[in-house]
């Protein structure tokens, strides 16, 4: 009986040695656990604590990706954090920090009408060039032949009332093409043959390289007007973006699932996730750099055309104005008062000067950053005419964007997209 009171008793402490060593051990091990976690919290944000997203070295297809984008709520499309080293570049001023007088805009446009006139011989294209539209405003005698994405919404909109009501010209449409009864519709405002004897031609042009890059932020990555673009999107998606690993047919099925995926994420309709089988996942729309291989590859929209080619300045056609979108307050301004028109200085529709999002000199070099050295030389040849005529550093931009990646070797472009609707209106991105 000694004998089994004894082993019990032994038992009994063995026991209880061991239950206290494992439970030791396992609140040990739950410290060193929370310890850890709580210096990864201390230096990382919950985004950066997610595994790097696969590619297509190390993923097993599409599918590995979108799980990867959409496993957390942190917005997709954002802007780089990067501390960046821009080039020194001489500033300019705005247009509103100090006008021109009547007397010195009159020198300054005969100066740069001239100017074209002297450099008309050494053009590559522009020589040949004629205008391909022109609009005549009968009540002003002033011409008018637009370079899209050169302040041409502002110069409908100072037009507007005086053949419009206010809540006409309140609408955004009516400088559309296929808008019953809006400028580009009517008779009235197509220029006749011959032209009127007191007819004056004005023309506004814009630096081609903020211009092209106007363009795609407006275009393509806000796609503010998807529908004419759908099809030119999709093509290059395919043509500029190549997956491998699926047919052709797959790949244009991917490419249009992409593009009405981002229309509608764009257009705040939908907020649900892409289908987890299309690779074309970012962006889903074209890239600046997929759209400049377009453009050079012979894409002439009305928007990223030369403006020498679009309205023939050393064709038959003479301006008597000639207005620049970068001082395009005072241009317009003076232009009116010479012109006797001070009156559609007053309009209240004008939707959109000065209240554009600037395109400043980080947003600029980081699009830019993202193109070869051979595409910014073929921007330079396309350009080459806009840039002699209108007198455009091009060449500077091309050194300084090249200087920017020699000072950056790291840095790479995040294209975004708030995922939640349109920010500000169509036609406001600068």
């Amino acid at each position: 009986m000694s004998s089994l009171n004894n082993c019990f008793r032994y038992g009994r402490s063995i026991f209880f040695f061991v239950l206290f060593g494992y439970l030791c051990f396992y609140f040990g091990t739950l410290s060193s656990e929370g310890k850890e976690c709580v210096e990864v919290d201390r230096n990382k944000s919950e985004d950066d604590n997610r595994s790097p997203p696969p590619t297509q070295e190390n993923s097993t297809g599409p599918t590995d990706v979108w799980s990867w984008l959409f496993s957390s709520d942190t917005p997709i499309f954002h802007e780089t954090s990067n501390q960046l080293v821009l080039p020194q570049i001489e500033e300019v001023p705005s247009s509103n920090d100090r006008c021109f007088t009547n007397k010195e805009f009159i020198k300054e446009n005969e100066g740069r009408l001239n100017w074209i006139q002297q450099q008309c011989p050494n053009t590559v294209r522009t020589k040949i060039s004629e205008i391909k539209e022109m609009f005549y405003f009968p009540k002003s005698y002033l011409g008018w032949c637009p370079v899209y994405k050169a302040a041409s919404s502002n110069v409908f909109a100072h037009f507007c009332s005086d053949y419009f009501d206010e809540e006409t010209c309140q609408n955004k449409h009516i400088k559309m093409k296929d808008y019953e009864g809006g400028f580009r519709s009517l008779d009235d405002f197509r220029e006749k043959d011959p032209p009127p004897d007191k007819e004056q031609r004005f023309l506004v042009v814009r630096d081609p390289f903020t211009r092209l890059l106007s363009t795609y932020r407006n275009k393509v990555e806000l796609l503010s007007h998807p529908k004419p673009y759908k099809d030119f999107f999709m093509d290059t998606l395919m043509h500029y973006r190549p997956i491998r690993w699926i047919t052709n047919f797959d790949k244009r099925e991917s490419a249009f699932q992409a593009i009405n995926y981002a229309v509608s994420m764009t257009e705040g309709r939908n907020q649900r996730k892409p289908d987890a089988e299309n690779p074309y996942l970012y962006p889903p729309y074209p890239t600046f750099k997929e759209i400049v291989y377009a453009v050079i590859a012979g894409r002439r929209d009305n928007h990223v055309i030369p403006a020498s080619q679009r309205c023939g300045p050393c064709g038959s056609t003479q301006y008597d104005y000639l207005l620049k979108a970068e001082t395009f307050d005072c241009d317009i301004k003076n232009m009116f008062e010479v012109t006797g028109n001070s009156r559609l200085l007053t309009n209240t529709e004008r939707w959109a000067t000065n209240k554009t999002p600037v395109l400043n000199q980080t947003m600029f070099y980081s699009y830019y950053s993202t193109l070869t050295t051979d595409q910014l030389d073929d921007l330079l040849n396309l350009y080459q005419d806009d840039c002699l005529l209108f007198q455009y550093p091009c060449q500077k931009h091309a050194d300084n964007i090249r200087k920017f990646k020699s000072l950056n070797p790291d840095f790479k472009h995040e294209y975004r997209n708030t995922w939640s609707g349109r920010v500000g209106d169509w036609d406001t991105i600068s």
